[in-house]
Order: C-alpha cells, then sequence, then structure tokens
C-alpha cells in the first residue's frame, strides 16, 4: 500500500505529519464534539494541541516510526473518525425520527398510537451484554 492509500482514509481531518527522531506524529484536527474510546486511549500516545480554529481541537498521534507502529496507530485513527462518523449520523438520524414521530403523533389517535412498538437488538446492547467497554472520552483540549 502506498503512501497516499495509508493516509487517504483520514485526509480531511490532516493538519501535518512530522518525524521526532524515532517517532512519526500525525497531527490531526477534528471537530470539538469528537470523542475517544478509552480503550484507544490506555494504548496509543496522544498529545493535545491549540487549532486556529475555534470549532476544531488538535490532537496529535505519536508513535515510534517503525511499519508496525505506524499501521495501529493509522488503524486507530481510522476507528476513531469512524466511530465519531457514525455518532454523528446516529444524531442526525434520531433528529430526524423525533421530527417523525412527533408529526405521527399529531396525525393518530391514541388507540392507533398505543400500538407502536420498536423491537430491534443491536450491536451496542449486544456488546452490553458481553460486558465490553463502549465508554468513551471527550477528546482533549
Amino acid at each position: 500500500m502506498n503512501f497516499y492509500q495509508n493516509i487517504q482514509p483520514f485526509s480531511d481531518y490532516l493538519f501535518s505529519i512530522r518525524k521526532l527522531k524515532d517517532y512519526i506524529s500525525i497531527d490531526l484536527l477534528f471537530p470539538n464534539k469528537w470523542s475517544m474510546p478509552k480503550s484507544m486511549m490506555d494504548t496509543t500516545e496522544t498529545v493535545a494541541f491549540n487549532s486556529e480554529n475555534t470549532e476544531l481541537k488538535g490532537l496529535s498521534f505519536v508513535c515510534p516510526l517503525d511499519e508496525e507502529s505506524i499501521t495501529k496507530t493509522i488503524s486507530k485513527i481510522t476507528k476513531i473518525i469512524k466511530l465519531n462518523k457514525e455518532k454523528e449520523l446516529k444524531e442526525l438520524l434520531f433528529k430526524q425520527t423525533i421530527e417523525e414521530l412527533k408529526k405521527t403523533f399529531e396525525k393518530n389517535d391514541l388507540e392507533t398510537l398505543q400500538k407502536l412498538y420498536f423491537d430491534f437488538e443491536t450491536e451496542i446492547m449486544k456488546e452490553e451484554e458481553n460486558g465490553q467497554d463502549t465508554t468513551t472520552l471527550e477528546l482533549a483540549e
């Protein structure tokens, strides 16, 4: 895989890539409301930095300058972006669903609404039942 293919998944957030002696720093700018899974904070060396844009917060991912470490770090960055984008889409879907439910409640009588029922199992429910940690931490400022 070439360099472009490695950084392309997070190129929209890329601020800089720096070599620091025997380390590499991948500096990214994320929206302020994004968070990082707690499990990734324990295993990834991250350093916050100030951004000129008040809507964004900077986060540097630092790792040894070797193929395995860089691959793991890029994988973690990709997961963080995926999780946060999914969270944003869920929030949007939630807002849209609330609006649709409001309309449904306005248009239907009580008897019809009492038959309203939601039944589906999500991966989060499965993870919680299996005791997996789904806790997230806000990105450092």
